[in-house]
């Protein structure tokens, strides 16, 4: 026999009240509807439940009966709804590709995910713009962090959620490291230092761009596998960057002069069923 739970619920209010007006006034219906709905219950059961008289309404055996019963099956489907929600949050995964983790901006993201979104499974990786593009759109990927001025193909949102300063890291004993701010043409005859294209190339179209704009085209640092840090330490070359990014002892990084623009971080996401609106909501802008 399929009992409706919303009567079974109808039912324990009646019974705590025992008073058709009242139990009919703490589930928001009217009392005519509230006797028709114990009725049907009444009906389904093949017993009543409840003796009406003068005097008031009282359970009857079968009421008596009925009564832990229909306790139990109300409290087991909370529990289950509960349990059930408990796993789903469990479950829940967002695949996110921040491109370098040690930068302050993907740091932030993913610190503002993990205080906002306890429950959310973090599977994070840093494999370029290009990698970033072709598996948000085959949706292996929720969330991309990148630079704002990469490609963004079609089927693919987009939203800047911060603007950072820039500056370029020297090494200890450059000439240009005791200045207050070094503009890009002082750094003409520098060799500079870009990462790998395949890895954030719209980072490398920035650079040349600025220093197109300061009236010279970068000579390139041969190396593609060394680290940035240990080229500049060693006096090889410079590099444009974050003001945030973190150098070791050795590196004095000094603030660009005005007239550079800040670089923007985009957030990206594919528009489909798997859109993660939560961690959208959450990384809306950062400080």
């Amino acid at each position: 026999m399929d009992v409706d739970l919303r009567l079974v619920r109808y039912f324990l209010v009646m019974a705590e009240e025992l008073h058709f007006t009242a139990a009919a006034r703490r589930l928001y219906v009217s009392q005519p509807a509230l006797s028709n709905q114990i009725r049907r219950l009444e009906a389904q059961l093949g017993s009543q439940l409840f003796d009406r008289s003068p005097r008031g309404v009282t359970l009857t055996a079968a009421g008596d009966a009925f009564l832990p019963h229909a306790r139990g099956a109300l409290e087991a489907i909370r529990s289950g709804v509960a349990d059930a929600t408990a796993a789903a949050q469990r479950d829940q995964v967002l695949r996110i590709d921040v491109l370098q983790t040690n930068l302050a901006t993907p740091r932030a993201v993913l610190a503002r995910l993990r205080d906002r979104l306890p429950s959310f499974r973090l599977v994070i990786t840093s494999r370029g713009t290009h990698d970033q593009q072709q598996r948000l759109l085959a949706g292996e990927l929720d969330l991309a962090l990148c630079g704002s001025t990469a490609r963004c193909p079609d089927g693919v949102m987009q939203r800047i959620i911060r603007r950072e300063a820039l500056g370029v890291a020297l090494p200890a004993g450059h000439p240009l490291a005791s200045a207050e701010a070094v503009a890009v043409r002082e750094l003409t005859d520098e060799l500079h230092y870009l990462p790998p294209d395949e890895l954030a190339p719209e980072w490398n179209e920035f650079v040349i761009a600025c220093c197109r704009t300061a009236g010279f085209a970068p000579r390139r640092h041969p190396a593609t596998r060394s680290s940035a840090a240990d080229l500049v330490r060693a006096g090889e070359c410079v590099a444009l960057g974050l003001l945030s990014t973190p150098y070791p002892r050795g590196v004095v990084v000094r603030p660009l002069a005005a007239g550079v623009p800040p670089y923007g971080w985009s957030l990206r996401w594919r528009d489909s069923p798997r859109t993660p609106a939560a961690a959208l909501a959450v990384l809306r802008t950062l400080d």
